[in-house]
């Protein structure tokens, strides 16, 4: 750098210069003219200058911005004119025609006889300020960007239940303005049952206290409409010391009458399921029962749904195999409904007569999720089609037999024939018509019983009754020891029920000794009876089929048991008197559901 002092200057002038040579400060001198006179090492690398000669006398207009030049001048006049310095931003212009923003501070140098010498002035780079300041702008607009159209309603509430800040998606949740929000009370706004909830928890979180950081409410709508909304709330603590809420506000009310709506119609469907006559279960892509109604829980015996989940159908449906269930599910697969009879096996053993109806279960994606099938009890359909049977087999044999017998003996009847003859004739037909008057009572009185209500019996007493008449009317020898004294829940005519069962035992033993054993015992909660003759027996299908819907081997007696233990829930089982021998006689087995005696007794 060449000599910059080529005239004597002022003392104070050069004092001043020989500690700015030695600053990191940009610092530049002007005269009175305002031309360039002085610049350190500083102020020459932010001119971008490689020496002062080039710069030596350039005036001030050169150097700043033509839109910063009134301004500059307007400063140093008042520097002139005595009053305090002060800062300005402006920019400089470098030797390049580049621009640079600086704070400038310029101060009058005296000359030491009372009038100035010159300007004196410190320049301070902002360029890299002013790119963070533009970035921070940049930022700030990219900010206010996202918070503007944010799809939640974003607000800040100050320390007084105030909004001081609301975006307009938080405007469009109220169906209002800018203006008709900011200020005010967000009270004003809240259903007025949240009020106190939203109210409360403000309160808290300002003092500092633990509360729920997101929870719902409602707000009014500018229609009178609440919309449900869901909040995510902290606090921001602000310099001065003040603590504001900022809180998201998320519109949820589509969601909220989407889930109602969901949560009515499920609960149509499960009052629509659950009181439906028939049985309703759903399985598995595996087969594996995973809901029942309490119809079909109630049909098979159970006392809970629990009872039932992951059962097959191998175990609730009486004779199919695991090939079958399996060809089934392979049916519904491949999207085949069906339709068919089956027998569904209660707890107890018994079987239950229905039409299933089975459909399968896809998901959205149309992937195969299982199938659900609704079993509808045809049990009393069943029982009608066998009481149709029943009256039929007993017009067509028992009573017609009776008929032919009636018309042989009238045939015998002849004026001319012997009195003898006549006399047997008339008793082949009163015997006849007797017999088929006696079948026409016990069909008569079978009838009548099933509209007679049910209550707790003595059963002990009436079967002491029943055998003391046996002994009474039959050549037989009763073993029977007493039992247990027993109530069940039955009628009058459960005297038919053990008469008939006792009465089979005898009137068909062709044997000279005729023996019938009697024995009951009691047995968690239930009363089991047992009666075996030592008769002829039975085998095969007459066994098989003594106590089925048909009646050809059973007769009216053992169709009157059949009956009257549908209605007492007794459950009937009959076989050899001594296990693999059909000669040895019969074993008739009812078992009975016992209750507690009435107050009274």
């Amino acid at each position: 750098m060449t000599d910059r002092h080529e005239a004597p200057e002022p003392p104070n002038l050069l004092a001043v210069r020989s500690v700015v040579d030695k600053m990191t400060l940009p610092v530049v001198g002007f005269d009175t003219d305002l031309n360039l006179t002085y610049a350190n090492s500083a102020a020459l690398d932010l001119l971008g200058a490689d020496n002062f000669d080039s710069l030596k006398g350039v005036p001030l207009d050169r150097l700043i911005a033509q839109e910063h030049l009134s301004f500059v001048r307007t400063g140093i006049a008042r520097l002139v004119d005595g009053l305090p310095p002060s800062s300005v931003s402006i920019r400089i212009v470098r030797v390049d025609g580049v621009q640079v923003p600086v704070e400038a501070f310029a101060s009058l140098i005296p000359d030491g006889h009372g009038t100035e010498a010159g300007f004196m002035v410190y320049l301070l780079d902002m360029s890299r300020r002013e790119v963070v300041e533009e970035r921070m702008r940049a930022k700030s607009d990219i900010l206010q960007l996202i918070v503007e159209h944010s799809h939640v309603g974003i607000v800040v509430v100050d320390d007084d239940y105030r909004f001081e800040f609301v975006n307009s998606r938080f405007c469009d949740i109220l169906g209002r303005t800018h203006r008709e929000v900011l200020g005010h009370d967000f009270r004003e706004f809240l259903h007025p049952d949240d009020v106190p909830l939203v109210a409360d928890r403000y309160r808290r979180r300002q003092r500092g206290e633990e509360v729920p950081r997101v929870y719902e409410f409602r707000v009014m709508h500018s229609s009178g409409e609440p919309r449900y909304v869901q909040v995510h709330s902290t606090v921001l603590r602000t310099s001065d010391g003040k603590v504001k809420s900022v809180a998201q506000i998320l519109d949820i009310t589509e969601t909220v009458e989407s889930k109602r709506a969901l949560e009515d119609s499920e609960y149509k469907f499960r009052s629509l399921v659950e009181t439906m006559v028939d049985g309703l279960a759903i399985d598995d892509e595996d087969g594996a029962l995973v809901y029942a109604n309490n119809a079909l829980v109630r049909m098979l015996g159970y006392s809970s749904t629990d009872d039932l989940i992951s059962k097959h159908d191998t175990e609730i449906i009486y004779g199919i195999t695991e090939e079958q269930s399996q060809a089934r599910q392979a049916a519904r697969r491949a999207g085949i409904t069906e339709r068919y009879s089956a027998q569904l096996v209660h707890r107890s053993g018994r079987l239950i007569p229905v039409v299933v109806s089975a459909a399968p279960l896809f998901d959205a994606h149309h992937r195969y999720k299982g199938s659900f099938a609704i079993f509808t009890d045809v049990s009393e359909l069943r029982q009608a089609e066998a009481e149709a049977r029943f009256l039929l087999d007993l017009l067509l044999h028992d009573i017609g037999n009776q008929l032919q017998l009636i018309m042989a003996g009238v045939d015998l009847c002849d004026p001319d024939a012997p009195e003898k003859t006549i006399r047997s004739s008339q008793q082949y037909v009163r015997s006849g018509a007797q017999k088929c008057i006696d079948l026409i009572a016990k069909v008569r009185s079978i009838e009548q019983a099933k509209g007679v209500p049910m209550q707790p019996v003595n059963l002990t007493e009436v079967l002491e009754s029943e055998v003391s008449l046996i002994r009474q009317m039959y050549d037989v020898d009763v073993k029977y020891d007493g039992a247990p004294t027993v109530w069940v829940m039955a009628d009058s005519a459960l005297s038919q029920m053990l008469w008939n069962i006792l009465e089979n035992a005898v009137r068909h033993n062709p044997r000279d000794d005729p023996t019938v054993w009697v024995h009951g015992v009691v047995k968690d909660g239930l009363f089991e009876l047992t009666v075996s003759d030592n008769g002829p027996g039975l085998s095969g299908e007459a066994l098989k089929g003594l106590f089925s819907t048909g009646r050809r081997f059973g007769g009216v007696g053992l169709h009157i048991v059949r009956t009257l233990a549908d209605k007492y829930g007794v459950s009937l089982h009959v076989d050899h008197r001594i296990r693999d021998d059909p000669s040895s006689g019969l074993t008739f087995r009812l078992i009975f559901n016992t209750v507690p005696p009435p107050d009274d007794h």
